[in-house]
């Protein structure tokens, strides 16, 4: 018998409707901890609406999201802008910037929110755009960055 560990990050038969259009119908997907996972389909086949419901932003009408132990669909706000501050990172196709920010504090504000003060936060943020290559972007807001530059300031 082989023993695996409880999966960090788990949905199950996850149902999710926009209207009378289903996105969602049964969804299911086990993750372990390190692991990198693409989610990937045509456009309309749910990519999104599963990734929101893997990290709070939407719940699902049906289904459970586990992670770590907690049930992330049951879970009050509070706790679910703490977690995808803390814990989960999702990047979308568009990066989710704020435009009127640089990419610099773009990166330092979750880190400003959590109580980080604000030298601390753009050094931070400055070693985390150095990171993803975009150390250069710093001053530039949203609008004035490439589609793959936004992606990487998204990253860091």
């Amino acid at each position: 018998m082989t023993n695996h560990p409880a999966p960090l990050l788990a949905a199950r038969d996850l149902v999710k409707t926009h209207g009378r259009t289903p996105a969602l119908r049964g969804a299911h997907l086990e993750l372990a901890a390190g692991e990198i996972v693409a989610v990937t389909g045509p456009s309309g086949s749910g990519k999104s609406t599963l990734l929101h419901c893997l990290a709070g932003i939407v719940r699902p009408d049906e289904g459970s999201v586990t992670y770590g132990g907690e049930r992330v669909d049951r879970l009050p706000e509070r706790r679910l802008s703490e977690l995808r501050r803390t814990e989960f990172g999702v990047v979308f196709q568009f990066g989710q910037l704020i435009p009127e920010l640089t990419a610099l504090d773009n990166v330092a504000l979750p880190l400003m929110l959590a109580g980080t003060a604000r030298g601390a936060a753009q050094e931070s943020a400055a070693e985390w755009l150095a990171r993803f290559g975009a150390s250069e972007q710093g001053r530039l807001r949203p609008g004035e960055l490439s589609g793959g530059q936004a992606q990487r300031v998204a990253l860091a």
